[in-house]
């Protein structure tokens, strides 16, 4: 619990002092989940809320991405609230790469969820690819996490982005072996001559090793971006992965 409150006072201290960070550039964002899961067992289905919040900080040649989130879970999937935190170091090649890697931390009411991993951008004029893999451990599931995952961004307009990405992860736990397959389209939109815009996302979740899961969930909200366009944040570094969604376990 007291890992919870702190990543929860972290992420609004990040909202709070946003102007702070006038010179780097980043966003804090808050977002109503509803999520259908099916499985051989049972089914059912939930609504939670999250928040979350990033900042890029250039450091000469590197650049430092924070990010992180609290989700919020009252319903018929869970009464859980999970705190999720990570931390990139990465620096640009030439002007079109950008490659690093990240520690991530995952931290729900009866679990640590940790990782590690290596991460690239590649650049064009209105498209940004991002591909990552990581490794992790689940302490309470006492298993071996792996995950891979990529992600394409199509920019209509500086500040109206289109996006869709494909993600796999294993959990190697012995008795829960499982593959997770999630795909998820999604987009955003900034309203001309202010930080605010409004976002919403697709995905869908298979793992077949794992009850049959099946899981639907849609996520729309709000968000607040400081020091620049979508365009802008996402060319900065500002919109890495966060520890939620790494191992195909959220929606982002």
């Amino acid at each position: 619990m007291k890992t919870q409150l702190f990543a929860a006072a972290a992420v609004l201290a990040m909202a709070v002092s946003a102007p702070a960070f006038a010179q780097n550039i980043g966003s804090v964002g808050a977002a109503v989940n509803y999520t259908d899961l099916d499985t051989n067992i049972a089914s059912g289905d939930g609504t939670s809320v999250k928040v979350d919040g990033s900042v890029a900080i250039p450091t000469g040649a590197w650049t430092v991405t924070l990010n992180g989130n609290v989700s919020v879970n009252d319903n018929d999937l869970s009464d859980e609230t999970v705190a999720s935190t990570a931390a990139h170091l990465t620096t640009k090649v030439g002007d079109s790469w950008r490659v690093g890697g990240f520690a991530a931390l995952s931290r729900p009411s009866n679990d640590t969820l940790w990782a590690v991993g290596a991460e690239a951008s590649k650049y064009f004029s209105n498209v940004t690819l991002n591909g990552l893999v990581a490794y992790g451990q689940s302490n309470d599931l006492n298993a071996d996490l792996y995950a891979a995952r990529g992600e394409a961004r199509y920019f209509v307009s500086d500040d109206f982005r289109l996006d869709a990405g494909l993600g796999y992860a294993k959990l190697d736990g012995g008795a829960n072996d499982a593959d997770v397959w999630d795909v998820n389209v999604g987009g955003e939109y900034k309203f001309a001559n202010t930080g605010w815009s409004t976002f919403g996302k697709y995905a869908h979740t298979e793992a077949e090793d794992l009850f049959d899961l099946k899981s639907d969930a849609v996520k729309i909200g709000v968000r607040y971006t400081f020091g620049g366009s979508l365009k802008a944040r996402d060319a900065a570094g500002a919109d890495l992965i966060d520890a939620d969604t790494l191992f195909g376990l959220g929606i982002r």
